[in-house]
């Protein structure tokens, strides 16, 4: 065992009972305001043999005191200027491998695009820039992105017809 430190997105603010309830249920737990959204951070530092079954425990405690995880914070979505910021080269070098005018070609499409700046998976390019550039970057812990990406698919589970084919998708 050994610690894991993440945090838990909520949608609403965590109120004083839950609160309350979630620091006596855990004692890893800190609380805090979203800076980007209306919800709460809800931070974790949890022993536990995995990243994956600190979060899932964290999570199942959370719903106990009836606060929903909307996702996990993580580093995962970054611009092009982060990804240069990152590697420590310039931000043009990278808008054009990305754009397929230099380097060797396939650079990870954007995963999403907000007014008008485009994201991209870092679990995506790490792999990329250290397999076809030879850039030295460290593994990437894809676990966070996909604890963030299935506790988003849960939280829009109750509004999506054929929930079951979904999941099918999982099990292929």
């Amino acid at each position: 065992m050994r610690p894991q430190r993440f945090s838990l997105v909520t949608a609403l603010p965590v109120d004083g009972s839950a609160r309350e309830a979630l620091a006596e249920r855990c004692p890893d737990v800190t609380v805090t305001p979203d800076p980007d959204g209306p919800g709460a951070l809800v931070g974790f530092e949890r022993d536990a043999p995995t990243l994956v079954d600190a979060v899932v425990s964290a999570v199942r405690d959370l719903d106990a005191v009836g606060v929903q995880a909307l996702g996990v914070r993580d580093d995962d979505l970054v611009t092009l200027a982060e990804i240069a910021d990152r590697i420590g080269r310039s931000r043009e070098a990278v808008r054009r491998w990305a754009a397929g005018r230099t380097g060797p070609g396939a650079f990870p499409p954007p995963a999403d695009v907000r007014v008008g700046t485009a994201h991209y998976r870092w679990t995506e390019a790490a792999p990329w820039l250290r397999q076809r550039l030879g850039v030295p970057v460290p593994d990437t812990e894809a676990a966070l992105a996909a604890l963030d990406l299935a506790l988003r698919l849960r939280a829009l589970a109750p509004r999506v017809a054929r929930m079951d084919a979904i999941r099918a998708l999982l099990a292929a």
